[in-house]
């Protein structure tokens, strides 16, 4: 019958054909509307007294692996043994040097103002598990008196609001995390808005702690943002960026390398230890899927341990465990947050952008969150927020919140929040939609995602050791399943000792060796950040250009003192290589593995657009031994040398003697005429 449709669909013109193929055409598209669930059939009402905030609250449901139809490709585990030597240690992964104000990336580059809400204050506010009428309102308006409308869960897609509880007085405990409030005030004004907050939740403050004797007794407040990498975080959070480490003195790690494409891809691994494909099948469609409550969630083991846990999300649309997968059956976590965004999203139109009321919509989740000190000061935490809305299309947004972004974690810190602490804060990827991806170091930026990490300051006291690996593992390649050792080892503290890297996931509290490379840590190759060292052939016409930029900066130096210092010439070329972006990162153009985000296809044509030359030569007169870095801009075919990639490696003794009382920089580029 199948055959027989397709036949009559698209046979030679006959009388009657082009009306059959419209028949045929509409019923077709009717039938797999109604399969695929984009035409409504009428559902149950709810009961009278609530009402459904979001009926047409639609998941998107993937297209299966076109490349991959098994869905289980092989994989061939990547070995490299492009390494280089450094201090009498082998370096697996040396890191990409990036520019900040890369050329090409910065003429996308646009700086936002901050974002501006209504100009009255929002009358109420849920805090400390209490309705507070703010007195601003009532000085203004007169007496208010409101209604609560309760916000609850229907499902992981779909909120309810029952029925309200009338004219509540000021400072009563509210039972529900989220509400639509209306109020009417004397003089007649009216407001309505949506507002979360943390309720009072026995069960929760009665859970017991086990007595642990190796737990670092830590809360952890994690802070994610969509699509940034660590040069877009310095970029257009730098107030915020500021603080955390100027202020703050937080870590930021420079080699933290993404597993995969889309969010899940990096935050699976942080929070299970797992990838995608390890776990039970979840995506909508696919046969035999489950919704992922029974993954081994790491939130369990501390809320097992006596936290208190919170997760969510700015975007319900884009839910991490919901755009593709078929999310939650049950709340996973003591507060969650979709159920708010659920309940928010449709009256978006009735702010002003990225507003809710007079509070920017990114400033509500945090203002949440921070809620959990309030209602749980004596009770550790584990809180993760994550945001998309304004990062996840365009980096350039983020200059929007970078203002009040600062003075959330100034606050955080000015309220003790932090004394007992690790802050995280941290991004799922680079730039994936962008014009920035599109170029050389943009596909290198996809794949350092920002990533820092601040301890209380009593806690460097207690453990220096700890904060020593901490920092040296900032310079070396770490990934996402090093987060979630890093959180067992707060649960569980097992040591400062050197990481075993046959394991994919070591704890950042132990020192990671230099030798670690992508294939330790189970990264795949279009994925890898690691630069990759090549042998120049010593005829290679690129040689001459770099030595004779090399002699042109070093004899220039010291051209003010000729009188002096000889000229110097090369006397002997030791070692010359290129470092470049591994050929499978410029390849790779995008996912085809069901949404999973790990393998696709390599037909992208994006070419270098810079190369890092590190030559070994010796000088004369002198014998100078040096070891220089040079960057070739390809574009505009510009080699330039810094003075901090200057390296002399041997001894210059007496032969800088006459320049030493004199400027004391030229020391190494100096041998005296009079030696």
């Amino acid at each position: 019958m199948l055959r027989r449709y397709f036949t009559v669909l698209f046979s030679p013109r006959s009388p009657g054909a082009c009306a059959t193929r419209i028949v045929l055409l509409i019923t077709t598209v009717v039938v797999l509307s109604f399969a695929l669930g984009l035409i409504h059939t009428p559902t149950t009402k709810i009961v009278e007294k609530e009402r459904d905030l979001n009926p047409n609250s639609k998941p998107f449901i993937p297209d299966t692996a076109p490349y991959f139809p098994v869905d289980q490709p092989v994989v061939v585990r990547f070995t490299s043994n492009l390494t280089r030597q450094n201090g009498g240690k082998k370096e697996a992964c040396p890191l990409p040097r990036l520019e900040l104000h890369d050329p090409a990336i910065m003429s996308f580059y646009v700086k936002h103002p901050r974002i501006k809400c209504d100009v009255e204050p929002n009358w109420v506010l849920l805090h400390a598990g209490r309705f507070i009428i703010l007195p601003e309102a009532v000085e203004k308006h007169g007496k208010i008196e409101c209604d609560l409308y309760p916000v609850v869960k229907n499902s992981d897609f779909k909120v309810d609001e029952q029925a309200p509880l009338r004219n509540v007085a000021n400072g009563t405990r509210f039972e529900n995390d989220f509400y639509r409030i209306s109020c009417v005030a004397k003089d007649g004004a009216k407001y309505e808005n949506y507002h979360a907050g943390i309720r009072y939740d026995e069960k929760v403050q009665s859970r017991p702690v086990p007595e642990s004797k190796t737990g670092l007794n830590l809360d952890v407040i994690m802070i994610g943002l969509d699509s940034t990498s660590r040069l877009a975080w310095r970029r257009h959070l730098p107030l915020t960026r500021d603080y955390f480490t100027s202020t703050l003195g937080g870590v930021e790690l420079e080699g933290y390398n993404i597993l995969g494409d889309g969010t899940p891809a990096a935050i699976m691994p942080i929070l299970i230890g797992k990838r995608e494909e390890e776990l039970p099948e979840a995506r909508r469609g696919y046969s035999g899927a489950k919704p992922v409550d029974s993954f081994p969630w790491i939130w369990k083991e501390f809320r097992d341990a006596g936290y208190a846990v919170a997760w969510g999300e700015d975007d319900a649309h884009l839910g991490t465990f919901q755009y593709r997968l078929l999310g939650f059956s049950e709340q996973p976590t003591d507060h969650y947050y979709r159920y708010f965004s659920l309940a928010l999203e449709p009256h978006y139109k009735d702010n002003k952008p990225f507003c809710v009321g007079s509070r920017p919509r990114h400033l509500v989740l945090q203002d949440y969150m921070r809620e959990m000190y309030y209602m749980y000061p004596n009770r550790r935490k584990w809180i993760f927020s994550f945001q998309s809305e304004l990062s996840h299309q365009d980096n350039n947004n983020l200059s929007k919140m970078d203002d009040d972004f600062y003075e959330h974690i100034k606050r955080l810190h000015e309220e003790g929040f932090l004394d007992n602490a690790i802050l995280i804060m941290m991004a799922d990827h680079g730039a994936r939609f962008s014009k920035v991806r599109a170029t050389a170091q943009g596909k290198q930026e996809e794949r350092l995602p920002y990533f820092g990490i601040r301890f209380p300051e009593w806690f460097k006291k207690k453990y220096p050791e700890i904060i020593q690996n901490v920092l040296k593992n900032s310079k070396r390649l770490t990934t996402p399943f090093d987060i979630h050792e890093t959180f067992h080892d707060i649960l569980n503290f097992t040591g400062t000792g050197p990481a075993d890297i046959s394991k994919r996931g070591v704890s950042l509290f132990k020192e990671i060796p230099p030798n670690r490379d992508c294939s330790s840590a189970e990264v795949d190759p279009h994925w890898c950040a690691c630069m990759e060292w090549v042998d120049l052939n010593m005829k290679d016409p690129i040689l001459d250009r770099l030595t004779e930029k090399i002699l042109e900066t070093f004899n220039n130096y010291t051209e003010p003192h000729r009188d002096l210092c000889a000229k110097l010439s090369i006397d002997k070329l030791i070692s010359a290589k290129a470092l470049k972006v591994m050929d499978a990162v410029l390849k790779f153009k995008d996912t085809s593995d069901g949404g999973r985000g790990r393998f696709g296809k390599m037909d992208d044509t994006t070419q270098h657009t810079s190369i890092l030359y590190q030559i070994i030569f010796q000088t004369t007169p002198g014998a100078g031994l040096f070891e220089v870095t040079l960057t070739h801009r390809l574009k505009e075919d510009q080699i330039i040398l810094e003075k901090k990639d200057v390296s002399r490696a041997n001894k210059y003794g007496n032969a800088a003697a006459c320049i030493e009382t004199q400027d004391a920089f030229l020391r190494p580029y100096c041998y005296c005429k009079s030696t």
